[in-house]
């Protein structure tokens, strides 16, 4: 069964170091779960890429019984296992019986490039196939567009293939933690709906950006560890941090009549930022201001015709800060499921790239 993590790290650009190399698409499909030792000398040693460089590298169109693998890297059959499970899990290797008995471990399609080529095309399916039900799902959006995404966040992700559900879960809670939206360690033992949960129903109905304190306030938890839940869905491509439009009148009103308060129309029209308003709108506030008619409404109104990106433009020049919370990418399932799925795309893009550098560094020191 398809089972394997996607992680997004520096890519070895320009390295010809097979082992460097090696070394980076092991860790970016989540093989190498201890990152002190991902990139030290003892990395080049360890049974895994050992492994992989050494004998399915080497003879990729030749078997490899497990009795001759433990003895020639020197672990236990235990151990060979357990590296071999994840191999196969993550789709990298297949296995066949022999003549004598013993299965035979191989590289799928003979090489790396090809492997990877074809999980690609298995994990796209398989992630079409469990991200369909969020258009469903989906019933909030709408209330202001959600940017496209954090492209600075290192892309982290789960792909794992609908198994029988052992406890009861739901199709909702099965997805998430098969895209390891409840963190490596899993649900909190006696947490009798997890926090994941909680957060991505609250996303999906959601029609503005979820604010930490919002959040923390309705589900009782501590805002650091509603953070780490947020931020797996930013790493999985789901959500994005967002500016929360919604307040956008409500900080600007109060900004304005602060800075007017202390410093005069004369600091608004100059450093204030209002010369880069519409001269009517600007002339406009200021009269409501002296009047002492500048409400909430009256600033809706106002302005209701000048850009998002200008009154947070102002509301910055006046001294305020607007809040950031949120948001499920997109206005719509599809386009979550987009997000995702173009960034599982991106990474193997570069994933094949590396392992064809790869192939060609191991040919060249063959024939050295």
């Amino acid at each position: 069964m398809l089972d394997l993590r996607l992680e997004e790290h520096p890519a070895p650009t320009g390295s010809r170091d097979p082992n460097m190399l090696l070394a980076w698409l092991l860790d970016s499909l989540g093989l190498v779960r201890r990152r002190n030792e991902a990139w030290g000398d003892e990395a080049n040693q360890r049974p895994l890429q050992r492994l992989v460089r050494d004998h399915l590298l080497v003879d990729a169109g030749a078997g490899w019984d497990a009795a001759t693998l433990a003895n020639d890297l020197g672990i236990s059959g235990t151990a060979l296992h357990h590296h071999l499970s994840r191999l196969h899990g993550c789709r990298l290797v297949a296995s066949t019986a022999g003549d004598d008995g013993w299965r035979r471990h191989f590289l799928r399609t003979g090489s790396f490039t090809g492997a990877l080529d074809l999980l690609r095309r298995e994990v796209r399916g398989v992630l079409e196939l469990r991200l369909a039900p969020l258009s469903d799902w989906r019933t909030g959006g709408g209330g202001q567009d959600a940017p496209a995404g954090d492209a600075d966040v290192p892309f982290r992700l789960r792909v794992r293939e609908l198994s029988p559900s052992t406890d009861g879960m739901d199709a909702r809670t099965a997805l998430l933690a098969d895209t390891g939206m409840f963190g490596d360690r899993g649900v909190k033992m006696g947490e009798e709906v997890p926090l994941g949960r909680l957060v991505f129903d609250g996303l999906l109905e959601a029609d503005s950006p979820l604010s930490l304190d919002e959040g923390a306030s309705e589900w009782k938890v501590t805002r650091p560890r509603l953070q780490r839940a947020l931020d797996r869905f930013r790493a999985a491509g789901m959500a994005t941090r967002a500016p929360r439009l919604d307040r956008l009148t409500v900080i600007l009103w109060d900004a304005i009549c602060s800075q007017h308060g202390r410093r005069g129309e004369e600091w608004l029209r100059g450093k204030g930022g209002f010369g880069r308003l519409p001269s009517d709108v600007a002339d406009s506030v200021l009269v409501a201001l002296g009047k002492g008619e500048f409400d909430l409404e009256e600033c809706a109104e106002l302005f209701n015709t000048v850009p998002a990106d200008d009154q947070m433009l102002l509301l910055n020049l006046l001294g305020g800060r607007l809040p950031y919370g949120y948001q499920l990418i997109g206005d719509s399932g599809e386009d979550v499921a987009a997000s995702v799925i173009g960034r599982v795309d991106r990474l193997f893009i570069r994933m094949i790239r590396v392992a064809s550098s790869l192939e060609t560094a191991l040919a060249s020191d063959a024939q050295a």
